[in-house]
């Protein structure tokens, strides 16, 4: 693949845009960095794929020129990616110290989030998130606040389970079930499922944050949620059997168990 003169230029003002730069500011030695982040390589994968391109796997250019040499470079086409919903075991001495459960922790600055007149067309928001996930943020008056935490919600996924690191975001989507309490899903060769990871999103005006929680007990994808005592019973074996045996005051009538 090579890149003429009039897609160099597309690029360019693709860059610019994300850069909030004028076109001309950017030259091959500019800098990427600013977009070496989870939402920037979003941002740039999308803005590519609209231009019908794609990076080569694994690629991180660190300047416009570099883009620009990865993009004619050759690159070997990558099978689809396929997840199906079997058991994962999980490594021992996962985050935190504690064998067997894993947790995944994303922040994002609100002001991050593309602004958009039509988020339903807006490229980016089209890519990066389920149409239920659009439907529900359009409802609110600030919808960038809650595309913000359910960005989050997406990247603890993968910070939690390594199993979800090589997922587009597109395929995995924040749901709400009957109390409005959120859950995760993903998208399937089957269907979409609901996953056995919790996940808990929280927001201010400016930074919306999101954490995932996954026990080897629960690591499989599910279909309905477990009981609350169940779950607690499970999270509670796995981080301190003795302290679950004498059942603290405080815990107990918490989760009344």
């Amino acid at each position: 693949m090579s890149v003429n003169s009039e897609m160099r230029e597309q690029l360019r003002n693709m860059i610019a845009t994300m850069l909030m730069v004028s076109p001309p500011e950017i030259a091959e030695g500019t800098s990427l960095a600013a977009l070496n982040t989870s939402l920037g390589s979003a941002k740039v994968r999308l803005g590519l794929k609209r231009l019908g391109l794609a990076l080569p796997a694994g690629a991180a250019p660190a300047t416009f020129g570099g883009l620009l040499v990865a993009l004619s470079s050759e690159a070997v086409p990558q099978a689809p990616e396929k997840i199906d919903s079997v058991p994962r075991s999980m490594p021992s001495g996962g985050n935190g110290g504690f064998t067997g459960l894993q947790v995944g922790l994303d922040v994002e600055d609100i002001r991050s989030m593309p602004v958009a007149s039509d988020y339903w067309e807006h490229e980016f928001y089209r890519g990066s998130f389920s149409k239920s996930e659009i439907a529900y943020a359009v409802l609110h008056a600030e919808p960038r606040t809650h595309f913000a935490g359910f960005w989050c919600a997406k990247e603890a996924l993968r910070k939690c389970d390594p199993a979800f690191a090589g997922v587009v975001p597109e395929r995995t989507a924040v749901a709400h079930d009957a109390d409005g309490r959120p859950y995760l899903t993903l998208e399937t060769e089957a269907g979409l499922e609901r996953l056995a990871h919790a996940v808990s999103i929280s927001h201010t005006a400016d930074v919306a944050t999101a954490v995932v929680v996954l026990s080897v007990a629960a690591a499989v994808i599910v279909a309905a949620p477990a009981p609350a005592s169940s779950a607690v019973a499970a999270i509670a074996s796995v981080v301190a059997p003795e302290a679950a045996a004498k059942k603290p005051r405080g815990l107990a009538k918490l989760f009344g168990i």
